[in-house]
């Protein structure tokens, strides 16, 4: 799969609604150094320096399904506790994701606290109840499910095992899911795979896949083999069985099978690899795009993830660059020769500008809306001093040859230039388009050009923002 293959895929899945039930978690980092031994035990002393929270379990695959441009629907059982109010606090702060908080006011919400001395996980502590949520609240959750189905595109079921999608419960969801007419993707953690029976797409890692007891060796044909024949006696499409280091292995029902090699360049934390995986498949899957394309997919956004600390996202520009994507001319002089050429043509060229660190949901919606309303777009992009400048060290997070790869993958994109001035009227000036778009927090008369447009006969275009996405929160995450 090429970038531009990658991107026009990551554009098919934008604002499609994606429902997600399971088990939800608050993750915790607790993040220090150690130098000293403790005088009272043979152990370690952590010197804590910071503390942070992500969302995780069935939260965190909400988290990725928003950051590549899904309209997320989450249903899931939290306590009345303070961990409960802090992932709804957490998930509020995402307009992409509607969270349905069910709570259960006799259950404390998981919670996971992992300490880590100098990056490297070193203690985990888990606060949780896993036994079967009682009928009540599960009623409630059914009934909430049912509603929230209505909306859908594809359901995820994110089984960790807490109790909060018991074994009959899976079924009842499946079943009336495919009722619906739509695909049902589990992430298991039961190792009687006959709880999943009649899903569309099961994502167990393998040791999961060896708990069935139907692997007979560790070859991808014995992978394979044994996935497909699981398939088939529970009425499953097919199993992807993730494989660490070695990729991911999809085997389909019918026997065939698809083997994606791992891309990871270092891979530091799996922390919500896992999350992010099934977040990738079930939102290309409801895009329309191939099972065996989405697997590769998944793999890149995986590949992506292990490469950060803590309970990571992937963006969709992060994505198309593991795509591997060539680097376009960024040239004035390319740009301004194209422009004369559309122009002769009777194109209308629109314009639009920004530092792009990392390419979300935010900046496809604009560039994607810009290009609905011209002929040819052509992008300004920020150099990195000029990103740095305006943003601060440590800014941009990607130099402008691999920001101006991920704009130029996209399908609606013409042509990408590269500014190194503080604003992008010189550039404006030398390619004279017809219209310049900005989104929903300029004005049209602070926008920086609008008299060089406007003199042609043409226009600012305004174009409402799409929720709170941002490459700095990205970046932070």
């Amino acid at each position: 799969m090429n970038a531009s293959f990658a991107a026009d895929a990551l554009v098919k899945l934008q604002d499609k609604s994606v429902l997600v039930i399971g088990d939800v978690m608050l993750d915790r980092f607790i993040d220090g150094s150690v130098s000293r031994i403790s005088p009272e035990a043979p152990v370690p002393v952590l010197e804590k320096s910071r503390e942070t929270e992500m969302p995780g379990g069935a939260a965190n695959v909400a988290t990725n399904l928003a950051s590549l441009g899904c309209d997320v629907r989450l249903v899931a059982v939290t306590g009345a506790d303070t961990q409960g109010h802090r992932i709804a606090g957490l998930l509020g702060a995402n307009m992409a994701i509607d969270f349905h908080q069910v709570i259960d006011a006799d259950r404390p919400t998981t919670t996971k606290t992992r300490f880590r001395a100098d990056g490297q996980q070193v203690l985990r502590f888990d606060e949780e109840i896993t036994d079967p949520i009682s009928t009540p609240v599960r009623q409630q959750l059914m009934d909430t499910f049912g509603a929230a189905l209505k909306q859908a595109d594809l359901v995820i079921i994110s089984d960790y095992a807490k109790g909060c999608v018991p074994r009959d419960m899976i079924a009842e969801i499946t079943a009336a899911t495919r009722a619906a007419g739509k695909m049902v993707v589990v992430d298991p953690k039961q190792a009687d795979f006959k709880a999943y029976a009649g899903a569309s797409l099961l994502t167990p890692n393998l040791s999961e896949f060896r708990k069935t007891g139907a692997l007979a060796g560790d070859a991808l044909e014995d992978i394979a083999n044994a996935a497909s024949g699981l398939a088939t006696s529970h009425g499953m499409d097919a199993i992807l069985v993730t494989l660490s280091a070695r990729g991911m292995l999809l085997a389909r029902a019918d026997g065939s099978w698809h083997h994606a090699p791992a891309q990871a360049r270092e891979v530091f934390d799996v922390s919500g690899a896992g999350d992010t995986v099934i977040a990738m498949l079930a939102a290309a899957l409801a895009g329309g795009v191939e099972m065996e394309h989405a697997v590769t997919l998944a793999n890149m956004a995986a590949s992506v993830v292990v490469g950060k600390s803590g309970t990571a996202i992937a963006s969709p520009g992060e994505i198309i660059l593991m795509a591997g994507a060539p680097t376009p001319p960024t040239g004035w002089g390319q740009c301004a020769s194209a422009c004369e050429g559309w122009r002769g043509s009777d194109e209308k060229i629109g314009f639009a500008n920004g530092c792009f660190d990392l390419l979300h949901p935010g900046h496809i919606h604009l560039l994607r809306q810009a290009a609905s309303r011209c002929d040819r777009l052509v992008v300004g992009l920020n150099s990195d001093d000029s990103v740095r400048r305006l943003k601060g060290e440590g800014r941009p997070a990607q130099p402008a040859e691999r920001r101006a790869a991920a704009l130029q993958a996209l399908p609606f994109v013409d042509a990408v230039a590269v500014f190194g001035e503080d604003t992008p009227l010189e550039l404006i000036t030398a390619i004279q388009p017809d219209y310049i778009f900005k989104g929903g927090d300029y004005r049209p008369e602070d926008v920086v050009g609008r008299e060089v447009v406007t003199a042609r006969g043409g226009d600012v275009i305004i174009i409402s923002t799409l929720g709170s996405h941002s490459s700095t929160g990205l970046i932070e995450s």
